[in-house]
């Protein structure tokens, strides 16, 4: 593992942990792509990004990751939860840039009954950022 996968995963579990969204920004790349489980169309709007992902951690009770596994600057972070009881399993897919900020990153969750409900309270969470993004 690279220093820099090394610094970049130190700083995002502690971010998550804590719910620190600077700490977060400070490790995303400008343009980074969102592409999350619930919209078709990525998303290359950092600040929209913070918005999700500090949205994530609140809405997925007990948010924890679990295991981890990393080639070169590619990472896959798998996390569990659970939204309104109902237990999740999901995987952040991760790319780095060489300079160690996170470029592209793609959320899968299950099961679906799970991500049904968890797609519900993230469109409320999104529309407080933007209402277009319902459209998504």
């Amino acid at each position: 593992m690279t220093p820099q996968v090394k610094h970049f995963l130190d700083n995002w579990h502690q971010a998550v942990r804590e719910r620190d969204a600077e700490r977060l920004s400070s490790i995303i790349a400008e343009g980074c792509e969102l592409h999350s489980p619930v919209v078709w169309k990525p998303s290359a709007d950092k600040h929209y990004l913070l918005h999700i992902l500090m949205g994530v951690i609140t809405v997925v009770e007990g948010f924890d990751y679990r295991q981890e596994w990393v080639s070169g600057n590619d990472l896959i972070l798998e996390f569990t939860g659970t939204v309104e009881g109902k237990g999740l399993v999901g995987i952040d897919k991760i790319t780095l840039n060489d300079e160690g900020q996170m470029v592209r990153i793609e959320v899968l969750i299950r099961p679906m009954n799970t991500l049904m409900e968890f797609a519900g309270k993230m469109r409320e969470h999104a529309l407080r950022y933007k209402p277009e993004a319902a459209n998504g």
